[in-house]
């Protein structure tokens, strides 16, 4: 039996997914409803991480060429990605953020009716030059490696999901059965720091937004993913295929926005980083010390890989994580892309 079974899509209950961030819940608003220009509703888990969230901050909506002209949008909240995943189901959302685990049993189990289709990266994980998905100890802890983790209680904030995937790789590598030798325990990110401060488990794995806190308080880096990955495209935003077939134009005009505002991005960040702070009531700090920055996932290739894609997903099965293997190729496009 795989990691994610007992999380299937389109049923009530389970706190499988990404991130969850409290104060923040259903539509955080954005341009839309109006005439006959076609609304694109996004689905989102982590504000300013998920990229497409900042298209709901008026400062960057001023940026995007075709928004309000080739489509309007709104965007909804999330706390996790399966939950996303229902969300395009039922039609409230026409695309949404998925990882790893999320896209693939979205498939395998059919979770929305018409199909789906990943129509651009959202960020990659496990490249050496940037932050990647990375696992943290006290500072005055005696865990330094993976192999330090055998017997260990570990922080996740699911298991079953591509994050847990983090732990089972570098855990196998090491002689060390992730399912049987340590113990996983399920705790929202926000709360991993002092979970650590108190004891409730020994390590804990980071995404680059919470491993802003970790270093802070000058925890010890375990490891990082690149040690145990080649990179790979971690998330992404993913349309229901009725999406495509009925605003294409809104979606390719929507992609060309994304590619535009992710370089004005780049070379603005102060432009960006305290209109998304004030939006999304996060620390300007926090912001300021991982986007964009060397501390933040790569974002340099925006379209999707689909070799790249195969790669660790055929990985993923390896660890128990998916049932089977499939060429993922047929799910993924780059024809949107400018």
């Amino acid at each position: 039996m795989t990691q994610s079974n007992r999380r299937t899509f389109l049923k009530a209950g389970g706190t499988a997914g990404a991130i969850a961030l409290s104060g923040l819940s259903g539509c955080v608003g954005g341009i839309g409803g109006g005439g006959g220009t076609p609304t694109l509703n996004l689905g989102w888990v982590v504000p300013v991480e998920n990229f497409a969230t900042l298209f709901s901050v008026p400062e960057v909506q001023e940026e995007a060429s075709n928004l309000g002209d080739a489509y309007e949008f709104e965007a909804t909240h999330h706390a996790s990605t399966p939950e996303g995943v229902n969300a395009l189901a039922s039609g409230e959302t026409d695309m949404t953020l998925m990882t790893t685990v999320s896209f693939a049993n979205a498939i395998a189990q059919e979770a929305v009716p018409e199909g789906i289709t990943a129509f651009m990266t959202d960020f990659w994980d496990a490249h050496p030059d940037f932050q990647g998905i990375s696992v943290f100890s006290a500072s005055d802890s005696d865990i330094t490696e993976a192999a330090d983790l055998d017997g260990k209680k570990l922080g996740v904030n699911a298991t079953g999901t591509g994050i847990h995937a983090v732990y089972a790789k570098a855990l196998a590598e090491n002689g060390i059965d992730h399912q049987n030798d340590v113990e996983f325990v399920e705790l929202g990110f926000p709360s991993f720091v002092q979970a650590i401060k108190d004891g409730r488990f020994d390590a804990g794995v980071f995404p680059a937004l919470f491993a802003v806190s970790a270093r802070g308080e000058e925890f010890t880096k375990v490891y990082g993913s690149s040690e145990y990955f080649d990179p790979y495209p971690f998330a992404y935003n993913v349309a229901a295929n009725r999406t495509i077939n009925e605003k294409e134009e809104a979606l390719r005009a929507f992609n060309e926005d994304y590619v535009e505002i992710l370089e004005w991005a780049r070379n603005n960040r102060g432009e960006v980083i305290p209109p998304a702070a004030s939006h999304f009531e996060l620390p300007e700090a926090l912001l300021d010390a991982y986007f964009l920055t060397e501390n933040d996932y790569y974002r340099g290739e925006v379209a999707m890989d689909a070799d790249a894609l195969n790669g660790v997903m055929s990985q993923l099965v390896e660890l128990n994580f998916l049932e089977q293997d499939r060429d993922y190729s047929e799910y993924v496009t780059t024809e949107y892309m400018p």
